[in-house]
């Protein structure tokens, strides 16, 4: 069997969750694959960061030809059009025009069908005048139904794969429930598979001097709390920004709040947030951390706060418990049914209620420890060799 699988995720420098879900699972088929099926891994440009170390049944498919923008849309497609696999295997929801006759892709979640607002609407494209040109062309194609930018792309790429996937994979059951409310399609065509947690990226340090040092090049200070994820309204970080200046005034405790990730949607919001109740010095921004330093960072941390008003899983979540942290998180979407009873729930647009959390947890040192043990507890049900096996068994199906 030929099995065509889109790495241009995995193979990014810098990661978030789709990104580390492809990677991982990549990965691992390499160490469960059946040597009789041949797998080609197509990319944007050479693969990296572990990815090139391929089986022998294992082939690499550089798509570097123009246009960089809308890779999947075109390049892919091109190849796919005289390259055919039995089985094309997606871990995120944009399908290429041209595909295998079999395909399975991974739905993370469609956030942008229930919180239209937390999304962009920048028009997609290279320059301004070809900006123009793509979006008067998206318009007259679809007859006014969509325009080119991010936020149409989002729901024309899902509602394009949701008609020609043979099989979705969601990670978890409310995703599933989402799609089928959403989009009226028959609940067999969806499989649920938990993600997994990299244990060997994640785990408790019990070294502080280690912990110390990388602190130090990030000029952090303990104590304090940690979010991960790009810093944008669908997260809610503003929110967490909010909480946090209620927190200071309120119980006037010498923690800071250390906001890892990007800036996304709605970043100026967030920034104007720390400026306009003088936070500068306790809000510490340090931009995308990689992995082998999180860790650390993680491990440091007095919480982890996580108060997204939309998730289709919420790795972080688990990384963070992993690491042996208590998690603050918010009661929506598939995060309860993620985090389980191993994370303190708040309604993330009730900033009292979460300055609260912040408090309870770092002022009560009963709580704090039944929190880590919960979560160190939960977070062996998730595993990447179980989420690997289960998708592999899926596209050989397909």
């Amino acid at each position: 069997m030929k099995i065509g699988i889109d790495a241009s995720r995995a193979n990014s420098r810098e990661k978030t969750g789709t990104e580390w879900y492809s990677f991982r699972l990549i990965q691992e088929f390499k160490k469960i694959a059946d040597t009789n099926d041949q797998y080609f891994l197509y990319s944007k440009e050479k693969l990296d960061f572990g990815l090139e170390h391929l089986p022998s049944n294992f082939k690499s498919k550089i798509l570097r030809w123009p246009p960089k923008f809308l890779w999947t849309q075109i390049r892919l497609s091109i190849h796919l059009l005289f390259n055919k696999a039995d089985v094309l295997f997606v871990p995120a929801h944009t399908l290429p025009l041209i595909n295998c006759r079999k395909t399975v892709l991974t739905v993370h979640d469609i956030g942008f069908e229930r919180f239209e607002q937390l999304y962009s609407q920048k028009i997609i494209g290279p320059r301004n005048f070809v900006k123009k040109l793509i979006n008067l062309g998206v318009r007259v194609v679809t007859l006014g139904r969509y325009g080119s930018n991010e936020l149409d792309y989002h729901r024309w790429a899902m509602k394009y794969a949701i008609e020609h996937a043979s099989i979705i994979i969601t990670p978890s059951q409310f995703t599933k429930d989402e799609i089928i409310q959403v989009y009226d399609i028959k609940p067999e065509r969806i499989k649920v598979i938990y993600h997994g947690v990299d244990n060997e990226r994640y785990y408790q340090i019990l070294d502080q001097d280690k912990i110390s040092v990388v602190l130090k090049k990030y000029r952090i200070e303990t104590p304090y709390f940690l979010f991960i994820g790009r810093l944008e309204k669908k997260k809610n970080t503003a929110g967490l920004v909010k909480a946090f200046s209620i927190f200071k005034h309120k119980y006037n405790l010498p923690h800071s709040l250390v906001l890892v990730g990007n800036p996304g949607y709605g970043f100026e919001e967030i920034r104007d947030l720390v400026l306009k109740n003088n936070l500068s010095r306790q809000v510490i921004m340090p931009g995308y951390v990689q992995a082998e330093d999180l860790v650390y960072l993680l491990n440091g941390a007095e919480a982890f706060v996580f108060p997204s008003y939309y998730e289709g899983f919420g790795l972080p979540i688990l990384e963070a418990m992993a690491c042996g942290v208590p998690v603050i998180t918010s009661q929506r979407a598939s995060i309860p049914e993620i985090s389980g009873q191993a994370a303190q729930q708040i309604d993330p647009n009730n900033y009292e209620e979460l300055a609260r959390a912040l408090y309870l947890v770092s002022s009560r040192p009963q709580i704090r420890s039944e929190m880590i043990r919960l979560g160190l507890e939960h977070v062996k049900k998730f595993s990447w060799s179980d989420c690997a096996s289960q998708t592999l068994e899926i596209i050989k199906q397909a």
